[in-house]
């Protein structure tokens, strides 16, 4: 699949992202900032990341709850054995759907499609992840997710699972801090740690 067809297929993801958005009752405008170490089990080499994700909260009976742009920038601790250090800049467009299921608990689905620019091998990727949320009263949640990850291109090597499990807690009604463990297998073993804080405006 060519450059030019990724291109073409997140303009059109765009366009209904903005259709969808339009129909929405809108929340409000939201910013978050995500740290996260990671280690790769096979090589034990660690990388660190940030991710700027400014969004747009939507009506919670509306189809689509969220919709977020994620900008995320990650590099390997050190080099390699061959003195190769991996940089990778990541653009990544998300939605979410989620409903209460009853007291203290609820589901989401979320998944989006974007494009890593890196020093290896550019490549289009998109995931679904599928997650519980567990409320223990007012401040305090739980959230337990599994994340299926996989190039949209062809590229090799991609293809990823990832087990998500983790606290939130609201600091007040704007801002949120969150904790999340990560377990990833297939093409890749990873493990690694998340902290994250969003404000609501």
């Amino acid at each position: 699949m060519t450059q030019q067809l990724i291109r073409s297929k997140l303009k059109y993801l765009g366009l209904i992202i903005l259709f969808v958005c339009g129909a929405a009752h809108a929340d409000g405008a939201r910013i978050g900032l995500e740290y996260e170490s990671e280690k790769d089990k096979k090589t034990g080499m660690m990388n660190d990341s940030f991710t700027l994700k400014p969004g747009w909260e939507f009506s919670k009976d509306s189809l689509i709850n969220l919709a977020e742009l994620l900008i995320d920038r990650n590099q390997d601790a050190g080099a390699d054995s061959n003195g190769f250090r991996a940089r990778e800049s990541k653009l990544f467009l998300r939605l979410r759907h989620g409903r209460n299921l009853g007291d203290g608990i609820a589901y989401y689905v979320r998944g989006g499609a974007g494009r890593s620019t890196n020093n290896q091998r550019n490549f289009g990727y998109a995931y679904v992840e599928p997650g519980l949320k567990l409320e223990f009263g007012e401040r305090w949640e739980w959230t337990l997710a599994i994340r299926k990850i996989n190039s949209i291109d062809g590229t090799r090597g991609q293809n990823v699972r990832k087990f998500i499990a983790g606290p939130s807690f609201s600091l007040d009604k704007n801002n949120e801090i969150e904790f999340r463990f990560v377990k990833a297998y297939g093409d890749k073993d990873l493990a690694s740690w998340q902290i994250g804080h969003t404000h609501r405006f």
